[in-house]
């Protein structure tokens, strides 16, 4: 009903008004905390019933830890817990004298926890107002007041002429609104196999057709930058570094199905993104590249950022909508898929921010181009993030078909302080776990998948020999249940049984283990759920007496 609603009166404002997220978010930026009054205020700006405000009030990371004049967030994110095990945030909450969600009597002060910074590069990673610190020293001086701007990662290629890691020029939009119909930009890009970049691997070129085909005058484009994938930064580094090849991806996209809008929707734990982004926008209006009339064509897109509140789970498409739209941002079930009933009923393409940024050298090159850069099953090339465990960590654009082995040791440079590579998990949290001697696996979808991992997002984490993987297995599911949005049971609840599960002393039940997540797997609405078992079956297959299975 909530969501019915925001279609009916939303639907056709020519820019986005303030839903109930953005008036929570400012109550919080200006008291520090949610009151009934704001919720009130926040029902009536958006047209909702009190009682969902209250849901989104309830749910987001960014409405509900109490804010003080000065606001601390540790990461504990799978990247910054490989660094240190969860130390830092002790630390920190210690130099502070807070718990996490605690606020100082004063209101001066508060601690709190957050997922990923995207500063995995770095270790452990910690927020101080819209400044980010990390590494060897920081709780000291978070307790300090000295915090520093951790350094940004670096970025190589594989290749001579890299495709992701340039800045962008937009040479492909001109060509296609210049030689292609928008037909023929689709039928490009489905025969190049650009596969989504963020997860599934659907292909790019089959959505925007299903989306150009669907009923309906007016389509949308809204890029998935609310991925927060512990481990992987590569969303940040793109939309930081290379904000117009994401601005021509959406255009392009925006070309193909008919689309006159399109939306980004970033992480607010990115606190440079959405600065830099809104900077692009407006160079790319001045020069014609975005507007009414793009580059003389005739063609209209218009772009807006808007930001996220705090929850992993909106990383998944419909839930992202959801709180694109200012709802709660749960699951929806599909079908209807968003092709055909997406942002405020609209079909609409939803494509994380790397697929995107590939569809400017297709449809500069063409697909035959596209194919001849890698050889590997999979087209084109893949932005990989290695954790500061790596001497050489950073984001490293890879051919797909790429040995782990080469990854990891050849552009890695191998572990830091002579560790070993006790074990990999490859593509985030619900990304499978390899032991260190299985490097030989190459890097596609396809052979990935046949070792219970996936490609994902493309973080590789790596684990040294002083992992304990009980340890592991209990902070990944805890970020799982934490993050679980909560609308169906099997991930709600199973979640939280197979925490309690590992956290007990002693062995576990091997056969009720491994039944909870073949019900996680089975009876989860969406891959959250289905898909937090593939790194505890990888833990019970590869490390069974550890994790107290054997």
């Amino acid at each position: 009903m909530s969501r019915n609603l925001t279609e009916i009166l939303r639907a056709e404002e020519t820019e986005s008004p303030p839903t109930a997220i953005d008036v929570l978010k400012q109550a919080v930026f200006d008291h520090g905390e949610v009151t009934d009054d704001d919720r009130r205020r926040a029902a009536e700006a958006s047209g909702l019933p009190e009682a969902t405000v209250y849901g989104v009030s309830s749910f987001y990371d960014d409405l509900t830890q109490p804010r003080g004049r000065r606001h601390v967030s540790a990461c504990t994110g799978t990247a910054c817990w490989a660094a240190d095990f969860g130390a830092h945030v002790e630390e920190v909450g210690s130099g502070l004298g807070l718990e996490p969600g605690e606020r100082s009597d004063d209101g001066e002060v508060s601690f709190g926890e957050t997922v990923c910074l995207g500063f995995c590069h770095t270790g452990a990673a910690v927020r101080d107002g819209a400044a980010v610190d990390a590494g060897a020293g920081v709780a000291g001086r978070v307790a300090d007041g000295a915090t520093v701007e951790a350094p940004e990662p670096e970025g190589a290629s594989m290749l001579d002429a890299p495709v992701l890691l340039g800045p962008g020029d937009w040479a492909g939009l001109e060509r296609a609104l210049s030689s292609m119909t928008p037909e023929e930009l689709v039928a490009e890009v489905k025969e190049a196999n650009l596969r989504g970049r963020g997860g599934a691997g659907f292909p790019a070129g089959t959505k925007w057709d299903f989306t150009a085909r669907a009923s309906g005058e007016e389509k949308v484009i809204v890029v998935n930058a609310d991925e927060g994938d512990p481990g992987s930064y590569i969303d940040k580094q793109l939309m930081e570094r290379s904000p117009d090849m994401l601005l021509e991806g959406m255009a392009l996209a925006g070309y193909a199905v008919g689309a006159s809008r399109g939306f980004v929707f970033v992480r607010s734990e990115y606190p440079r993104s959405m600065p830099v982004l809104n900077a692009a926008v407006a160079r790319a209006r001045e020069q014609g590249r975005l507007g009414e009339d793009v580059l003389g064509s005739g063609f209209a897109f218009e772009v807006e950022v808007l930001e996220g509140a705090g929850s992993y789970v909106v990383g998944e498409e419909t839930a992202l909508l959801n709180s694109l739209q200012g709802l709660r941002g749960a699951v929806n079930a599909r079908p209807p898929f968003p092709a055909e009933r997406g942002w405020h009923g609209k079909p609409t393409v939803v494509n994380n921010v790397e697929t995107l940024c590939n569809a400017p050298y297709i449809a500069t090159h063409g697909a035959e181009a596209y194919a001849a850069l890698s050889p590997g099953a999979t087209p084109g090339t893949k932005l990989t993030c290695l954790n500061e465990r790596f001497q050489r960590p950073g984001v490293h654009e890879v051919r797909f078909g790429t040995s782990l082995e080469q990854i990891c040791e050849e552009l890695g440079g191998g572990l830091v302080d002579g560790h070993e590579i006790k074990a990999l998990q490859i593509g985030g949290p619900l990304g499978g776990i390899l032991p260190g001697s299985r490097l030989d696996v190459r890097f596609d979808f396809d052979e990935l998948a046949a070792e219970g991992c996936m490609v994902g997002h493309g973080s590789i984490v790596a684990f040294d020999e002083r992992t304990d993987m009980r340890a592991l297995a209990k902070h990944l599911l805890a970020f799982g249940a934490d993050e679980s949005c909560g609308k169906c049971f099997p991930c709600r609840i199973g979640l939280q049984r197979g925490l309690e599960m590992v956290e007990r002393e002693g062995p576990v039940d091997r056969e009720k283990l491994e039944a909870l997540l073949e019900t996680l797997e089975l009876g989860s609405l969406c891959a959250h759920g289905g898909g937090m078992p593939a790194p505890i079956r990888s833990l019970i297959r590869h490390f069974p007496e550890e994790l107290g299975v054997a």
